[in-house]
């Protein structure tokens, strides 16, 4: 017994086999309608994805997977195009023009031309053949460029197709003009293909300037130029950056001394009227020597409330239980029994100054006497805001416990500076903390430059009514010495003692050894050599042996 089909059968058949055929025609229909569309928005940066849904889109059902519209491209361009594949993300397509075709289309021009159109045709084959190469780098706008790509010359000149540079090098005429290639080089790039490209230059260019300047007018204007990025990309990869590191330190800080600040931070968000000011607490992080942040920051669309949820400090409420502070008292510091040289050479500079002048003075001996490597330049790196009064006690203990917990989580100490205000009250929260607190273990410091006025204030406040204040009234103002005598003035009150202590310390050495000062009437330098005693003589020997040999 044999299977027969039947006449309807058939038909059926037959007209699925006419149907395909003519879904497959509509579909290089379609297919063609993309091809098109590439060629006409080629500046554009097209991924796969997009095609794909453009064509579905067209026909109104499925119609090309990703993989095989990809196949299709490719035997459709042969060598003319450039397809980018991105771990987990779509494929980037970018059409680039076959140099042979440009050339051939060249040689083919007609034969019968005056100079002037031949010149002219000379100039958009190259302009073809340069653009054909800069369509060809391979690039991706998903992060942004590092810094220390941004910073290397030779990492943005290679940046620079080989034909765009060597066009450059012939017009300029400086014999170090890398910068200028690769700046001007970078220019031509973005100008020629705007929405793909995210030139590291223009950008670093764009960022430094609003760091600087933080002028809207002023980027837009070099951007409109075409030397700079757009203001609207300078904010993006400034969200992408605050969002990318939170809370965290750049770089490898193990090696690295970190001294956490915090002070309070006041802003006029309204600056007409000045309403509604902002008063917080902020946090930077001296490390020394500095890092660098080494990680891409990924190119996204940040909202604030992102920023927020990402560099958020939990708010601690404090609740004291005890006063300590009455009863605290600091412990005597430990002598220090190694031999200091520098403490005789200072020593030694003002006793033997009346004879070798001039002489450098502290900051300058302290430069000429220093050895060892130099650490390196510190970095700040900027850490969140408490959106509190920062004398609240509560802000204050939140501040002590993030540090404390930033500090454990790279293992490091804990040193954190206030201003005077700030100091005092966060000292005595410590204190009324438990032993095993572990702000117990925060070593707290009072700012440099407070510690410096708390002690020129106190000089002058026992220095009262003993004539120091006559003496500085002839070098200042009467109001400047007052100032200068609270500690408030801190550059001229340095200047100011420093002044009345080699006077002094000149005046004793000229009574001890019967010596006449430098600079006073009548002066006879040879007598003043004459006058100077053996020991004297000795002295300064001595100032000069220990400046070679420390």
């Amino acid at each position: 017994m044999t299977n027969k089909k039947s006449f309807s059968d058939f038909s059926c058949t037959q007209e699925k086999e006419n149907s395909s055929r003519g879904r497959s025609t509509a579909y290089e229909d379609y297919f063609l309608n993309i091809v098109e569309y590439l060629k006409n928005h080629d500046d554009e940066q097209i991924t796969i994805k997009e095609l794909v849904d453009k064509m579905n889109d067209s026909c109104g059902e499925q119609a090309y997977s990703s993989v095989y519209l990809k196949r299709k491209l490719k035997n459709h361009f042969k060598d003319d195009i450039l397809i980018t594949d991105i771990s987990g993300k779509s494929s980037i397509v970018t059409l680039r023009d076959n140099a042979t075709t440009i050339l051939q289309n060249f040689y083919h021009r007609p034969k019968h031309q005056n100079s002037e159109d031949k010149n002219q045709a000379i100039n958009l084959a190259a302009a073809k053949l340069i653009k054909r190469y800069i369509r060809s780098v391979e690039t991706s706008k998903e992060y942004y460029p590092f810094p220390s790509d941004i910073a290397s010359i030779d990492q943005n000149l290679q940046y620079v197709p080989d034909s765009l540079r060597l066009l450059m090098k012939t017009i300029f005429v400086e014999k170090d003009s890398k910068l200028k290639i690769a700046s001007i080089g970078q220019a031509v790039m973005q100008a020629s293909r705007p929405r793909i490209l995210l030139t590291p230059l223009q950008l670093g260019l764009g960022i430094q300037l609003h760091h600087n300047f933080a002028s809207r007018f002023l980027v837009s204007t070099i951007h409109s130029l075409g030397f700079c990025t757009s203001y609207s990309e300078i904010q993006r990869f400034e969200s992408s950056a605050a969002i990318s590191q939170g809370i965290d330190l750049p770089g490898d800080v193990s090696n690295s001394f970190i001294q956490f600040v915090a002070d309070n931070v006041d802003h006029n968000i309204r600056t007409l009227d000045g309403n509604d000011t902002f008063h917080g607490m902020g946090l930077i992080a001296g490390i020394t020597p500095g890092t660098m942040k080494t990680d891409a920051i990924l190119r996204r669309d940040v909202s604030a409330e992102d920023i927020k949820s990402a560099a958020r400090i939990n708010i601690q409420y404090y609740k004291p239980q005890n006063d300590f502070m009455a009863k605290m008292s600091y412990s005597e510091l430990e002598k220090i029994k190694t031999i200091d040289k520098t403490v005789r050479l200072d020593l030694l500079s003002l006793v033997v100054w009346p004879l070798k002048n001039p002489t450098p003075g502290w900051s300058g001996t302290m430069q000429m006497v220093h050895k060892g490597e130099y650490p390196g330049k510190s970095t700040v790196s900027f850490l969140p805001m408490i959106d509190m009064s920062a004398t609240d006690m509560s802000c204050i203990y939140s501040t002590l416990t993030f540090v404390c917990n930033l500090a454990t989580r790279y293992d490091i100490s804990p040193v954190l500076t206030f201003d005077q205000p700030l100091y005092w009250k966060a000292l005595t929260i410590v204190q009324n903390e438990q032993p095993n607190s572990q702000l117990k273990s925060l070593v707290l410091r009072l700012g440099g430059f407070h510690t410096e006025m708390s002690f020129l204030g106190s000089i002058g406040h026992i220095m009262s009514n003993s004539g120091i204040q006559e003496i500085l009234e002839l070098i200042y103002a009467p109001n400047a010495v007052s100032h200068i005598l609270n500690g408030k003035a801190v550059a001229r009150a340095l200047r100011a003692h420093m002044l009345i202590d080699t006077a002094l310390h000149c005046i004793l050495t000229s009574d001890i050894f019967g010596i006449q000062i430098p600079g006073q009437e009548d002066d006879d330098l040879d007598q003043v050599n004459e006058n100077r005693s053996e020991i004297l003589h000795k002295a300064a020997d001595l100032h000069t042996e220990l400046f070679k040999t420390i």
